[in-house]
């Protein structure tokens, strides 16, 4: 099982992107559109979290920001009529958090609002998820407060003059790294600078 992939960017559009692996393997995977605008300009080192799907018709790699993406991903498609892509539509609509809360929720309208979603599918949703996301909604939390660090602090860096990519790289490898323990926006971008 494919988990995740570091290389360069070769490739980069709305619904997909291209990776290049240090072994010299590319690998294009369709991402969700709120990915698209997060990912480094190209030739830079990206790091998605990834899933393999098996289709009668062959095998489709999809690729995510982080893990709570993934996952969240994964078990959409638990959900009766619910297949890969209309699981990616979804987090292409909101974030992981976002989409979490509205099914745990069951806010309908905000399901609805998904290209591809009726009532009928959005009661579906909500019914036979509501209830299975509980391990994700801790995670949710952490990921969101990672999240408002991490645009804090790449809204500094960009003010320094650095390009979004280069600045969302740098600061998610400074979390990676310290797994967000005990860091504020000061020290997080001083880290981030440091390893640019």
């Amino acid at each position: 099982m494919i988990s995740r992939i570091r290389g360069k960017l070769l490739a980069k559009a709305v619904d997909r992107a291209e990776v290049v692996t240090s072994g010299g393997v590319a690998y294009e995977l369709n991402i969700p559109a709120t990915l698209y605008e997060r990912l480094p300009r190209l030739g830079a080192e990206v790091e998605l979290h990834a899933a393999l799907v098996a289709r009668e018709d062959g095998l489709e790699l999809f690729g995510f920001q982080n893990q709570l993406g993934r996952r969240l991903f994964l078990r959409l498609q638990s959900a009766s009529g619910v297949g890969p892509r209309l699981a990616l539509a979804l987090l292409g609509a909101m974030s992981a958090e976002q989409l979490i809360a509205a099914i745990r929720e069951r806010d309908l309208s905000r399901l609805q609002s998904v290209s591809g979603v009726g009532k009928k599918k959005a009661e579906r949703i909500a019914l036979e998820l509501a209830d299975k996301l509980e391990d994700m909604a801790a995670g949710a939390v952490i990921e969101g407060r990672e999240g408002t660090l991490l645009e804090a602090a790449v809204s500094a860096l960009m003010a320094l003059g650095y390009s979004r990519g280069e600045s969302e790289g740098a600061v998610r490898r400074v979390l990676t790294r310290r797994d967000g323990n005990g860091l504020g926006v000061e020290n997080l971008v001083r880290e981030a600078l440091a390893g640019m």
